[in-house]
């Protein structure tokens, strides 16, 4: 497919800046997960006040120390401790960031764009870590939780939303947003690419 020169021009910008966006994203992530922890840990709270001890964080890293006791084969007991990798989830900032730059926007309207997908990134790194207490740690571990029943069925739901499509859909539906216009103009020539992939000389055009 040939696109056209708008539209050429746009996808050539995207690919060329996602490398240095990506870069960009990656040197900044520890600073970005010291932005995201407290954040997530008001997305925990609900479920049970007070679950989360401490968070500690290690490079792009958060360990979440909570009051949960853990037992062992040889009897000795301990401090559940959860770790989740920020970066799993916040690489839609990069993404974000390189369509927004192709699109030639301003760079205030990034800087909001990056404050607005923070609480998508908390709910992912929170959901993350409810889902390893109350599923993957098991029901005894879930039970001294408080996350059994109900609770484990919804986080696990909410797990599915935050690892699945907010990192990687709610980039692209913000730069949308921001860029209506220009998605705008760039429609017409979309369709008519389509219209020179089917060999149709012409396509008929929607009234509005």
């Amino acid at each position: 497919m040939r696109f056209p020169a708008g539209l050429r021009g746009f996808v050539t910008r995207v690919l060329l800046l996602l490398a240095p966006c990506f870069a960009g994203w990656y040197f900044a992530a520890p600073y970005h997960a010291a932005i995201a922890a407290p954040l997530s840990v008001r997305f925990i709270d609900p479920w049970r006040v007070g679950l989360v001890s401490t968070v500690e964080r290690t490079g792009a890293s958060l360990t979440f120390v909570t009051g949960v006791e853990t037992g062992s084969t040889d009897g000795r007991t301990g401090e559940l401790v959860v770790e989740v990798d920020v970066m799993t989830y916040s690489y839609g900032l990069a993404l974000f960031a390189a369509l927004m730059l192709a699109s030639r926007v301003r760079p205030r309207n990034i800087a909001l764009g990056a404050v607005v997908l923070l609480p998508f990134q908390a709910w992912s790194i929170a959901f993350d870590f409810l889902v390893q207490v109350a599923v993957m740690s098991g029901p005894e571990v879930a039970a001294r939780a408080g996350l059994l029943g109900w609770k484990r069925e919804a986080i696990a739901i909410g797990y599915q939303f935050g690892a699945l499509i907010f990192p990687s859909l709610v980039p692209v539906l913000l730069w949308a947003f921001f860029n209506r216009g220009f998605i705008a103009e760039l429609r017409p020539q979309a369709a008519d690419s389509m219209c020179a992939v089917a060999n149709r000389p012409s396509c008929p055009r929607p009234l509005i």
